[in-house]
C-alpha cells in the first residue's frame, strides 16, 4: 500500500512536504499500558509511531478543512 494511499483527496505534494525534514520534537504523555498497545499494533503493521501520528494528524486536519 501506498504511504500517502490514506490521503488521496490531498494534494500528494502538500503531504510529502508536510510529513518531511522533520524539525519539531514534541513530547507527549501516555498511559504505560496504552502506549505499549499502540506501539504494539504499530509493529504488527510494520510501521513506526511517528508516521501513524502524522496520519492521525493529517486525517484530522482533513477533516476540519485545512489541507
Amino acid at each position: 500500500m501506498c504511504k500517502y494511499a490514506y490521503y488521496l483527496t490531498m494534494d500528494i505534494n502538500k503531504i510529502r512536504q508536510l510529513t518531511s525534514n522533520k524539525d519539531k520534537r514534541v513530547t507527549m504523555m501516555f498511559n504505560d499500558e496504552l502506549w505499549s498497545m499502540f506501539k504494539k499494533a504499530c509493529d504488527e503493521q510494520g510501521t513506526k509511531p511517528t508516521p501513524m501520528f502524522e496520519n492521525f494528524i493529517l486525517s484530522y486536519l482533513e477533516e476540519k478543512g485545512l489541507l
